[in-house]
């Protein structure tokens, strides 16, 4: 991501670090515990602030999608949190490799439908 004046909110400590050398990004972390095994920042109180914020663009990957469209995600409260991002932004980005298909995981995030773009390393069908 280039130096660029926008605002990013994450949960994501790899995120925090690299967006943090740029100088021009204001980035906002969710704060919390670090889970060193997702890379990510855990704050349960953090789910019911989220509820009010407008968010334009939310990115994000998943631990998977099931023949039926639903997105999975490996901890619920990972879930929790992209679920609510999902139906709160105006449009989303999922960032999916062609691994992740067929696949489920702990916790259902929503569904394919919910969002707006796609980048994928799959062949089209």
């Amino acid at each position: 991501l280039p130096d660029i004046p926008i605002q990013v909110f994450t949960n994501s400590h790899p995120i925090c670090q690299e967006l943090g050398k740029r100088e021009r990004i204001a980035l906002i972390s969710s704060g919390g515990q670090l889970e060193r095994k997702y890379g990510c920042y855990v704050n349960p109180s953090l789910i019911s602030q989220l509820k009010s914020l407008d968010i334009d663009l939310f990115i994000f990957s998943c631990e998977g999608i099931d023949g039926g469209g639903d997105l999975w995600d490996s901890n619920a409260i990972n879930a929790d949190f992209k679920s609510i991002l999902l139906r709160r932004a105006s449009q989303s980005l999922l960032l999916i490799d062609k691994s992740k298909f067929n696949r489920s995981g702990e916790a259902r995030i929503g569904h394919l439908d919910d969002v707006t773009h796609i980048v994928s390393d799959a062949p089209q069908s």
